[in-house]
């Protein structure tokens, strides 16, 4: 059980400043039990966020892990070798001097909703060599050479952000931009955003790539781990009640049953019972940096080190 949690510190400063205030014991016992196990740095224009690097044991180069093709290794119809990404339907928000990206989740599809603006679109893709295929209401995937070895932002950097850093600026990119500007007349007038609009919910008026590239036969395996992104989206908003009481849920749920987890394997370690299982591990991730601790057999003097010098949980969130 590997949990990997995003904007664990968010970087506005309500979010910070509601650090001191957050009471998380789960989390508390889990800094005192588990080991450090080594730390990822990024920057902040990476097109692949530290999460993502930890989750693909940062064996791919930026924007070119490949998250797609690997989602697509399911479908009975996928070949093995070819070049995937993600289609993400989404609405973009123009402003006088920018447009951002409104949360995908903000819109709420419905699949039969999706299924039909996908199959409006498609024919367009075709013409470039790109294949759609229905994956769920709020993620497609797409298959085509011209995906092979394009980086692209992960979904996390445009999310309720402005859009124009991370467009793929390669040569190879300008029939996504193309099918952008297409989709967006597309859309204009398609009886879905029509319905939508008079519902006065957020119309689909573009989609975003990300996930791309193609899976090669030797590459590494990826962390068996679990992403939680439950405080990205009141992170981004530096919405800081939001964001505490997505992280009392968080503490409550997945870090409490890690911390049972930690229990029973020390008690199955202590009886000599222990089988081999995954390991035990808890990542924490910044916008530039992520932190593992591991559970690792320790001795008694280890443990009460340990125990003795542990930091509080809001000095950890603060150093990431």
């Amino acid at each position: 059980m590997h949990l990997v949690i995003s904007f664990a510190a968010a970087p506005g400063p309500r979010c910070q400043a509601a650090l001191a205030q957050l009471q998380l014991p789960h989390l508390k016992t889990l800094l005192g039990k588990l080991l450090p196990a080594g730390e990822v740095q990024g920057q902040s224009s990476d097109l692949s966020p530290v999460s993502e690097r930890v989750l693909s044991n940062c064996a791919f180069a930026d924007g070119l892990v490949p998250w797609a093709a690997l989602r697509a290794s399911s479908l009975p119809e996928a070949d093995a070798g070819a070049a995937w990404g993600l289609i993400t339907p989404c609405h973009l928000r123009v402003h006088a001097d920018h447009v951002t990206l409104q949360d995908p989740a903000d819109l709420r599809l419905e699949s039969e909703e999706s299924k039909a603006l996908m199959r409006a679109m498609s024919p367009y893709f075709l013409e470039d060599g790109l294949k759609l295929h229905y994956l769920q209401a709020d993620s497609w995937l797409v298959q085509g050479e011209a995906l092979r070895g394009l980086p692209t932002a992960s979904l996390e950097r445009v999310r309720g952000q402005v859009v124009d850093p991370w467009l793929p600026r390669l040569a190879a990119a300008r029939l996504v931009r193309r099918l952008q500007n297409e989709m967006q007349m597309l859309l204009y007038t398609h009886p879905i955003n029509d319905a939508r609009a008079a519902r006065g919910v957020p119309v689909v008026n573009s989609f975003w790539l990300s996930g791309t590239g193609d899976l090669p036969a030797d590459a590494p395996p990826l962390q068996h781990a679990t992403a939680i992104d439950t405080l990205q989206g009141a992170g981004l908003r530096d919405d800081a009640s939001a964001w505490a009481q997505a992280w009392q849920a968080l503490d409550q749920g997945p870090l409490a049953q890690l911390v049972q987890a930690v229990k029973n394997s020390q008690t199955r370690r202590e009886a000599q019972t222990a089988p081999a299982s995954p390991p035990l591990a808890l990542t924490l991730c910044a916008s530039q940096s992520a932190r593992t601790w591991r559970a690792q057999p320790r001795s008694l003097l280890r443990r009460v080190s340990t125990f003795l010098h542990s930091p509080s949980t809001s000095a950890v969130l603060r150093s990431l």
